[in-house]
């Protein structure tokens, strides 16, 4: 047998692979309730299932770069297509810059908490990740992150509205990040939720640094069918042309984000079912004593049980054991052990969920009380 540890990269086994063993379970028990990942609970139109059936006739060829898509795009933020670049999700946005800009020791700025796929890769090219808390109120700490930079740093995150606190970062702030001309991603995943939160695509014009990303996997409800975009300066987007995968979207991918792009009506309609949703938690859980749900700008309801004394862990536990209820619970931050993730279903499966944790406390009260 050969030792591969000869011929790896060194940095290999301190890399921690994307944990999906929740979708395992999901997909092997379609009776549980899938609100720990941020889905969209809606599944896509007839007009993007026709448009995907359509597309899987001509699946002998192969895909182009989608130039009618692009162009679509690039109309909508009064850009060119050659500022869009058509992505496998944008989590091969995130990979590609990270392989772009980050060698070996090369440092990445982000928050904490945030979207754990950035780290994961930034650490898979060798790169040191540098997370700077937010602060108590789950806000950026933008003195903290500019305290954070150095002569190594290669690449700032920024999640706008942040997952799993769920709010934007001030236009202010961000251009202090934006004015520091270090390359930036500025993640709009969850934006099309709230489109009057305008995009800041427009910095690409004058920003050579600045990339955008977008995904057809949240408002749009396309999580499985794989499509994203970003948005950055001409020779931004020919470089990461150089390390791209060729055909790093499908016919049906590509079909499916076009048919998706006009069907604006549909959107707003996911979008404000959704939003429903996060009214709903947050009001219902507001009314537990000790529990603080964070209102969110995007598809899930960060949730702090700390004062309750209760930690998110024993939360999510319990809901999964008792109802077959998938949340997810987060590391300690400032000190505080109550932290967990509504990601909103259906108005069904939020009740359920919203009754489940009611009856957690419920019953802990009934525990002190013997």
């Amino acid at each position: 047998m050969s030792d591969l540890k000869r011929y790896l990269v060194p940095w290999m086994d301190q890399v921690k692979p994307y944990d999906t063993e929740d979708l395992l379970i999901a997909w092997s028990r379609p009776e549980l309730k899938r609100m720990m990942i941020n889905e969209n609970p809606l599944p896509p139109s007839e007009k993007i299932i026709q448009a995907i059936v359509e597309a899987a006739k001509m699946g002998h060829r192969y895909p182009d770069s989608g130039p009618r898509i692009r162009a679509k795009i690039a109309k909508r933020y009064d850009l060119g297509p050659e500022n869009v670049y058509i992505s496998h999700g944008s989590s091969e946005i995130i990979d590609m810059i990270m392989r772009l800009f980050v060698t070996p020791g090369d440092e990445v700025v982000l928050p904490n908490p945030t979207f754990s796929l950035y780290g994961i890769r930034a650490r898979a090219v060798g790169g040191k990740v540098v997370a700077v808390d937010m602060t108590p109120d789950l806000q950026y700490d933008i003195p903290a992150m500019l305290r954070a930079i150095t002569p190594r740093t290669k690449v700032i995150i920024i999640c706008t509205p942040n997952n799993p606190t769920g709010d934007f970062i001030p236009d202010d702030d961000l251009m202090k990040i934006v004015e520091l001309g270090i390359p930036t991603l500025i993640d709009e995943a969850y934006l099309e939720y709230h489109p009057e939160h305008e995009s800041k695509a427009s910095l690409v014009r004058k920003y050579n640094h600045i990339l955008v990303a977008h995904t057809f996997s949240k408002a749009y409800g396309l999580a499985g069918i794989r499509a994203g975009y970003v948005l950055a300066d001409e020779q931004l987007i020919q470089y990461l042309r150089k390390i791209q995968i060729p055909w790093n979207i499908s016919l049906l991918s590509l079909a499916a984000a076009d048919a998706a792009l006009d069907e604006e009506e549909e959107l707003k309609r996911k979008a404000a079912y959704n939003n429903a949703g996060v009214e709903y938690v947050c009001k219902e859980l507001s009314k537990i004593p000790g529990v603080k749900p964070y209102y969110s700008q995007g598809n899930y309801v960060l949730i702090d049980a700390t004062d309750a004394g209760v930690t998110g862990k024993a939360i999510v536990e319990y809901v999964f054991e008792k109802d077959g209820i998938m949340l997810k619970h987060f590391a300690p931050l400032h000190g505080r052990e109550g932290f967990f993730r509504i990601s909103l279903g259906t108005h069904e499966e939020n009740s359920l969920c919203v009754q489940s944790i009611k009856r957690f406390f419920a019953n802990r009260k009934k525990e002190e009380k013997k």
